[in-house]
């Protein structure tokens, strides 16, 4: 069992997609007797998930109806990015034929989004479009699709760079107290310092339900609450292909105040891969405000 200290997001995520990527550079086939994941492949799969997982939280109770800015979270822009650099929204008024909150079609574009940072600069570039699904009916559907959505790093010392580009379409339904997020094959790619690639793509549905009832505002920001998570996902690189089914029990435990991510303060999120007939079951259990413990077995 390992254990996990507060890290940036951003940290957790790269060393995820280059810890894993690293051991699929290996030949095809796993060799009798030999774990289809060892510890660190656990705990950088470990890593991956639970990034996919904080993911449900960024721009959750977004509409598009309150400007560009809210958009930004999904990109991890933060205040400091936001102050540099403010996305654009076409139209600047849009239609809400309903009148639920929810903009019939809404655009935020990321073009021309550069930060600079004592050690790295960041280009974020793609679009978002805020959709009503159903535009006649007034029940807080939001749709977004993510187009070519990506965050580019170029490292000033070493002038190496990492990105990490979404396509696909994330569904929201919610009410004061409840939000589902449903997403069929939404696809993130990846490339590492060492020029290396990788995909991952996942099908998940999500169930956030509020600590304190009727806590869930449009534009506002998450409240404390429990995030149910199931799905699956496939994850390529090179030769080799891991599918994985991921469910979550007890639930994970949103805590709107955590600083660090990510911001889950219990709950257990519990991965099981298979690749050529072999399975390995990855438990991640968190403990505190970006703190959690990998367990394989």
């Amino acid at each position: 069992m390992r254990q996990f200290l507060p890290a940036s997001l951003t940290t957790l995520t790269i060393a995820a997609v280059v810890a894993l990527g690293a051991a699929a550079c290996a030949p095809d086939g796993t060799a009798p007797g030999t774990p289809l994941l060892s510890q660190l492949q656990a705990d950088s799969l470990a890593e991956q998930v639970t990034f996919d997982a904080e993911d449900e939280n960024a721009g959750a109770t977004m509409t598009g109806d309150a400007g560009a800015g809210a958009a930004a979270s999904f990109a991890g822009l933060g205040p400091l990015g936001l102050a540099r650099c403010s996305p654009t929204r076409t139209p600047g008024s849009p239609v809400d034929s309903d009148g639920d909150g929810v903009p019939d079609s809404v655009r935020i574009d990321f073009t021309g989004c550069i930060l600079s940072w004592p050690l790295e600069t960041d280009t974020v570039r793609g679009t978002i479009d805020v959709l009503d699904p159903t535009p006649v009916v007034a029940d807080h559907a939001v749709e977004r699709i993510f187009t070519n959505l990506a965050r580019v790093r170029v490292y000033t010392i070493s002038g190496k760079f990492t990105s990490e580009t979404r396509n696909g379409t994330r569904r929201t339904q919610r009410d004061a107290t409840t939000l589902q997020n449903t997403e069929t094959n939404f696809r993130t790619d990846y490339v590492f310092r060492n020029g290396g690639t990788a995909t991952h793509v996942k099908t998940w549905m999500s169930t956030f339900t509020a600590d304190v009832a009727g806590a869930i505002a449009p534009q506002q920001p998450l409240p404390s609450g429990n995030w149910s998570i199931g799905g699956t996902s496939s994850w390529t690189r090179g030769a080799r292909a891991y599918s994985v089914t991921v469910t979550t029990s007890p639930a994970l435990h949103y805590n709107a105040s955590c600083t660090t991510a990510p911001r889950f303060d219990s709950g257990t999120l519990v991965a099981v891969v298979a690749r050529g007939g072999q399975t390995v079951t990855v438990t991640v259990q968190f403990t505190a405000c970006g703190v959690y413990t990998v367990t394989r077995s």
